[in-house]
């Protein structure tokens, strides 16, 4: 690593899918060797992903050698991989999950909200009245027993969810995702985002609070840290991504990424299916990350 790149840079921000995964959903041994190198000269990685943290958790235990705290659910939650703290959270208002999920409804979505639990626990609450339509969902057949089913319209609880989302095929999301937006305004942040993992046509639509951001849960993280946005490295894929590849002092879109997303970075990598975010760490700290140039 060369000594202005060990200076200026204290922290590697990555996200997981379509970025250290590749089609395949795996990561890299070179991957893997080159982030040990960033954290033997005490760098921090840190995963920022769109992931829930259930699904999050078995990545970190792969990766190794990233930071146990994790930015997941697209920033509406940090949380500490060895003891499942919860660091940081930003729901949403009830009134505007309330409404997000009879929109959902009136287009023929099945409501999912997600909260706060703990790997044992349910963090996906969906209504009795959806249950047929929901267990032939590709999302729900994967992930069996993560379930809560509530009666009535929307649960009669005091906490309020996370994200409201739904998961479908693409053409039904399109239509949903501008009603959303349409009605929300600037009430919530509505993006969709691809899943392939659970079929070439599913796409997952989610509504989050305005605050409820990679950025924002990463940037509570490095005043907690007492770190400067321009020391922060990222990497990224998809929409979700965009405000902090923006913020950041050096940041990378992978090549496999739409041009919205390429145009918010400073540079542009390889596909996740050529290595693309070890060319990206070679080329913000040399040819062999974590080793003297």
């Amino acid at each position: 690593m060369s000594e202005q790149a060990r200076d200026r840079y204290r922290l590697v921000a990555l996200d997981i899918d379509g970025t250290i995964l590749d089609s395949a959903q795996r990561i890299a041994p070179e991957l893997k060797e080159a982030l040990a190198g960033l954290v033997s000269r005490s760098l921090r990685v840190v995963l920022c992903t769109g992931r829930r943290w259930r699904s999050t958790v078995p990545i970190l235990a792969e990766l190794e050698h990233a930071h146990p705290v994790v930015v997941c659910c697209g920033g509406a939650l940090v949380k500490r991989a060895d003891d499942e703290r919860t660091l940081y959270a930003r729901p949403m208002e009830h009134e505007t999950a309330r409404e997000a999920t009879a929109i959902f409804r009136r287009n023929s979505l099945v409501p999912m909200l997600l909260y706060d639990r703990p790997l044992s626990g349910h963090e996906l609450k969906v209504a009795l009245q959806d249950r047929a339509q929901a267990d032939a969902l590709p999302y729900l057949k994967a992930n069996p027993g993560v379930c809560e089913w509530y009666a009535g319209d929307y649960p009669s609880v005091d906490e309020p969810p996370l994200i409201a989302y739904a998961m479908d095929e693409a053409g039904k999301i399109r239509v949903a995702m501008q009603d959303l937006r349409e009605r929300l305004g600037d009430r919530a942040i509505v993006e969709a985002m691809a899943q392939p993992r659970y079929g070439a046509d599913q796409v997952a639509l989610e509504v989050h609070d305005p605050g409820a951001t990679k950025w924002h849960a990463l940037h509570w993280l490095l005043e907690q840290w007492r770190m400067l946005p321009e020391q922060v490295v990222a990497v990224g894929d998809d929409v979700n991504d965009i405000p902090m590849l923006r913020a950041v002092g050096l940041s990378f879109a992978m090549g496999n990424a739409s041009g919205e997303v390429k145009a918010a970075a400073d540079a542009v990598t390889r596909s996740n299916d050529e290595h693309g975010v070890v060319e990206a760490l070679h080329s913000a700290f040399g040819s062999q990350p974590g080793t003297e140039a």
